[in-house]
């Protein structure tokens, strides 16, 4: 019998870990974080109101705090741009050093207590929404970039920008990108679906290195 497979249990996240395995490294760049983000100054200097703070936990708007929405305060805010990169520093089993989360939702503000990065260039943004999220990616880069205080780890600019990741072609960002995009649609329609995901992985694969 077939096990239903949730969501929950089945993320993208855990997807992107299998691409990484098959995939490898091998081919990709090996590229400097700062040569890829550099680390935004901007404060939100009541450009954004109350209704574009942004949950950096769920990636979605947060409802507006009456008691911390005076203009003063919502200047404290960081501006976090559509394809920014957001360091969340709360330790997890999960996440042991913290995590990267992609703003995917649109141009807002977060709380100061975040470190916002931008893009020195585009970047494919469901590719990076899933790579900078992905523990076995990025989590050797936070361990060397971090240091850790109670329940936080706090991200140390000058030594994350010094870290080397390794980075596919723009046309392999875009095709893993829309890939995973596509899957996690998919998981959200239909949580049955651990072989078909497999299978489009596996196809996706075969056709990146034939076509590309």
């Amino acid at each position: 019998m077939t096990r239903s497979v949730t969501s929950k249990s089945l993320r993208c996240s855990q997807v992107f870990r299998f691409i990484y395995h098959i995939l490898g490294t091998g081919t990709w760049e090996q590229r400097k974080f700062s040569e890829l983000f550099f680390k935004s100054k901007l404060k939100n200097n009541s450009l954004f109101s109350s209704d574009k703070i942004i949950s950096v936990a769920t990636m979605t708007w947060k409802k507006p705090d009456a008691s911390r929405s005076s203009d003063d305060y919502m200047k404290t805010y960081n501006i976090a741009k559509m394809g920014d990169i957001v360091f969340e520093g709360h330790t997890t089993k999960e996440f042991a050093n913290g995590r990267f989360v992609e703003n995917t939702l649109g141009d807002g503000i977060v709380s100061h207590i975040f470190d916002v990065y931008s893009p020195v260039m585009k970047l494919d943004l469901f590719y990076w929404k899933y790579f900078i999220h992905n523990e076995r990616s990025i989590g050797p880069l936070l361990k060397r970039s971090t240091t850790n205080a109670r329940m936080m780890s706090n991200l140390v600019e000058r030594d994350v920008l010094k870290q080397f990741l390794p980075v596919p072609s723009s046309t392999e960002q875009s095709s893993i990108g829309h890939m995973l995009h596509l899957i996690d649609n998919l998981i959200a329609a239909n949580e049955q679906v651990p072989k078909l995901v497999i299978k489009i992985v596996k196809n996706s694969h075969v056709n990146l290195l034939l076509f590309n």
